[in-house]
């Protein structure tokens, strides 16, 4: 099977989904706006100049001929774009079938909100999709508020690989209560909620270290002012991109993960977190919701109220063995259940090859 992957290259989502189903044996392209190189996958770069973080990336579209006459070159048994505006929006307009989009979060959660002309832009694209695919419930529900028949979507969690992603090697230190967040310094991760609240533990907990593992850093001048500024420069350390193997290795020797999102489809980094045996303090975002089950597997916190998660991270480190007792097994059983890697998305090879035999 030749299949077409489209969209960001610098995405460690695309890296995954290219990299697995060229692992299976199938020929993989990738048609990006930005320039990569993927092992043993055919990439095709279509020049956009600079692309905005932050949205309002209009001359994409106008792109649309270029993508179209790679197809014709490719000749792929399946389009499949990821990240529902820039990408999906383009890729509708080739007519290309079967065509796939999957949704990642912020570009059916927040776009569609934010701005009707995405809206009639989304339900477009949609209305030309042969198949949708979201990471979790709300963002179906999104989905279907912009105008799409339920029946044409399906909820994919992208999950984890349990080979990578385990507590075979945790490890704690002894001298250190360290604290782990793996989101990027952008705006919609809220990173300056955490480091605040970091700064009002600290009093309680002397030991505490928090690691920032990020790939994508708008704000990271900003972050680090505030670091220095509060007088946490000793107590952080930051890593920049890291492999998922070195992720799994820090999460094994973290005792807290914590993610303070404002917004998220899946978070497969709470996932992964969960997976090596990290106790997982998260914001009340169905995303999270979704895994965590305040008190019992983790603890749920407000957007935005510092205190509260300052005052969640003290008790973590108070009743650490206590409450780990209860989420460890918990969190181990919902992982194998719901978020495994291969297994969810031999549903998508079946998807494919059940639309390419009509």
């Amino acid at each position: 099977m030749r299949i077409c992957f489209f969209g960001d290259g610098g995405s460690i989502h695309i890296v995954r989904w290219c990299k697995h189903f060229a692992t299976l044996g199938h020929d993989v392209h990738l048609i990006s706006f930005k320039k990569t190189s993927i092992e043993n996958i055919t990439t095709h770069h279509v020049d956009i100049g600079v692309v905005s973080v932050g949205g309002g990336n209009w001359k994409v579209l106008l792109k649309y001929r270029k993508v179209k006459a790679i197809l014709k070159e490719i000749k792929p048994d399946i389009l499949h774009a990821l990240y529902a505006t820039s990408y999906g929006i383009t890729g509708s307009l080739c007519s290309f079938h079967p065509y796939i989009i999957t949704a990642l979060g912020t570009d059916v959660l927040v776009s569609p909100t934010e701005s009707k002309i995405y809206k009639w832009l989304l339900k477009f694209a949609f209305s030309k999709a042969d198949w949708i695919t979201v990471m979790a419930n709300h963002m179906k529900e999104s989905v279907v508020r912009i105008g799409v028949p339920s029946n044409k979507i399906s909820v994919i969690p992208f999950g984890i690989d349990p080979e990578i992603f385990n507590d075979v090697n945790r490890k704690l230190p002894n001298d250190t209560f360290v604290i782990t967040s793996t989101r990027n310094f952008e705006p919609i991760y809220n990173i300056p909620h955490l480091i605040k609240s970091i700064a009002i533990a600290k009093d309680k907990i002397p030991n505490l270290h928090l690691n920032l593992i990020y790939y994508s850093a708008t704000l990271f001048h900003e972050i680090e002012n505030l670091i220095n500024s509060l007088g946490l420069k000793n107590h952080v350390t930051f890593y920049g991109k890291l492999s998922q193997p070195e992720i799994s290795k820090v999460l094994n020797q973290s005792h807290v993960f914590i993610s303070v999102s404002l917004s998220d489809g899946n978070n497969i980094s709470l996932n992964e977190a969960m997976a090596c045996g990290a106790f997982c303090i998260a914001t009340d975002i169905p995303a999270n919701s979704q895994w965590i089950e305040d008190g019992k597997n983790g603890f749920l916190v407000t957007i935005d109220d510092v205190d509260r998660l300052a005052e969640k991270i003290i008790t973590s480190h108070r009743d650490y063995d206590k409450l780990q007792q209860k989420a460890i097994p918990m969190n181990k059983k919902i992982i194998a259940e719901r978020a495994i890697w291969d297994t969810n998305l031999k549903v998508v090879e079946q998807k494919y090859l059940s639309l390419i035999s009509k």
